[in-house]
C-alpha cells in the first residue's frame, strides 16, 4: 500500500516536501540549461546537442606538429603526457591566435553589450598581440627545460600524415617558427 501511494506522487512534488534543497538545485539546473540552450552558450555542465551530435567528416590526412633538429625529428613520446601536451598542443593554440586572434574576444562580444564590461573582460581574459609575439621565446624556455637539447637550434613545423595504411608523412613541412637553443 505504501509503495503504490508513493508512486502516485510526482517526483518533484515529493522532493519539494521532503528535500527542498535538492528540489531547488534541480529547478536551478533546469532553468540554467534552458537559458544556455536558448543563448547558445557552450558551458560545462550545460551541453548543447550540436556540440556532440554531429558525425565527424572523414579525412584523408591529419595535421601534426613536429620538432625538427639537426639530428632529425625530436621524439616527444619520451616526455610525460603533461609535458607533451604543453610542448606540442600549445603550438596549435599559438597558430590559432596568430591567424584569427583570440577567440575569447568573439565570445565576449556575443555575450555582453556593455562597453565597460567588454573592456574589463578583454583585459582580464584575452591575449594581446604582444603576448602572442612572446610565445616562441616562452616555448623555447620550456623546451630547454624538459628536453635538455644537445642541438643548437630547433624548428617547429606543421606536416600532415595520411590516415590510411601505410600512414605516410607528407614531404612538405611548413615552418611555424625556428629558434636558436644556445
Amino acid at each position: 500500500m505504501y509503495f503504490t501511494q508513493n508512486l502516485k506522487q510526482l517526483f518533484l512534488k515529493r522532493l519539494f516536501t521532503e528535500w527542498r534543497l535538492l528540489f531547488w538545485a534541480i529547478i536551478f539546473f533546469i532553468v540554467a540549461q534552458c537559458f544556455f540552450t536558448y543563448k547558445g552558450i557552450k558551458n560545462i555542465p550545460f551541453f548543447l546537442y550540436y556540440m556532440y551530435g554531429q558525425a565527424h567528416p572523414k579525412k584523408d590526412s591529419i595535421n601534426v606538429i613536429l620538432l625538427k633538429t639537426k639530428n632529425g625529428y625530436y621524439n616527444t613520446k619520451q616526455l610525460s603526457g603533461r609535458e607533451q601536451e604543453m610542448l606540442v598542443n600549445s603550438i596549435n593554440l599559438y597558430i590559432s591566435f596568430k591567424n584569427t586572434g583570440d577567440g575569447n574576444k568573439i565570445n565576449i562580444d556575443n555575450r555582453f553589450s556593455s562597453a565597460t564590461t567588454k573592456n574589463y573582460l578583454y583585459k582580464m581574459l584575452c591575449n594581446d598581440s604582444e603576448a602572442v609575439q612572446q610565445f616562441p621565446q616562452w616555448w623555447l624556455s620550456y623546451y630547454k627545460q624538459i628536453a635538455k637539447p644537445k642541438e643548437d637550434s630547433v624548428t617547429v613545423v606543421k606536416s600532415s600524415v595520411s590516415t590510411t595504411y601505410p600512414y605516410l608523412k607528407s614531404t612538405n613541412d611548413s615552418i611555424i617558427f625556428s629558434l636558436k637553443v644556445n
